[in-house]
């Protein structure tokens, strides 16, 4: 299984270019300092969404390869 390339939509695209020239413009200290301290908490909520995802997905998948092997099972001819 192939997995798709991850490609931002044109509005995160917009407003990661944003952020960027809001960092390279800020000769403000005390307001990079604030905007680096909410990247890095909206980056840690974006990891554990992730994780949170991810094993919701693994979860299901297992889900699903267990129901097949019942029913692979069920389609066995009785061995005698």
């Amino acid at each position: 299984m192939a997995i798709d390339p991850i490609e931002r939509s044109m509005e995160q695209s917009f407003a990661a270019d944003q952020l960027r020239r809001t960092i390279s413009d800020c000769e403000d200290l005390k307001q990079l300092r604030e905007l680096a301290l909410g990247l890095v908490d909206r980056l840690a909520q974006q990891q554990a969404a992730s994780r949170w995802l991810a094993a919701r997905s693994s979860e299901a998948e297992n889900s699903r390869m267990e129901m097949l092997a019942r029913l692979i099972h069920q389609d066995e001819p009785a061995r005698e």
